[in-house]
């Protein structure tokens, strides 16, 4: 099993809440998300034979929500997005439903799409 996080999403995801959710946090939460804990996100983005589950985090800095999209065949978990709970525009409502959310998945999906084409992520086991 292995975490994978994209240079697009290191710098605009994870950066900013490193401070309140270690690396060793999140690699919890993507091995959780592997073994089926979470739940599932529709997304109108298909990408073929991978899924997007949403997890809860708690740390002592806060409590949060993270998205993996997971390639389930190949046991690996790739960060799509990660907020604080009390993030207003988009923490307390990661649901398709919310424009903001929808919005800031499909820009994400597109910016891993692009760094996974040109390897340009780090790969951590699980």
């Amino acid at each position: 099993m292995n975490l994978i996080i994209t240079h697009s999403i290191q710098r605009i995801e994870f950066e900013f809440l490193q401070k309140t959710f270690s690396l060793e946090v999140i690699k919890v939460a993507a091995k959780k998300a592997l073994q089926g804990l979470g739940n599932d996100i529709k997304s109108a983005s298909k990408i073929p034979s991978t899924c997007l589950k949403k997890l809860c985090l708690t740390s002592t800095g806060g409590a949060g929500r993270v998205i993996f999209l997971l390639q389930i065949g190949a046991q690996k978990s790739i960060l799509v997005m990660i907020r604080m709970k009390n993030d207003k525009q988009i923490g307390a409502n990661m649901t398709v439903q919310n424009p903001k959310f929808k919005k800031a998945l499909d820009k994400n999906l597109s910016l891993i799409l692009k760094d996974l084409k040109y390897g340009d992520y780090k790969e951590y086991f699980l």
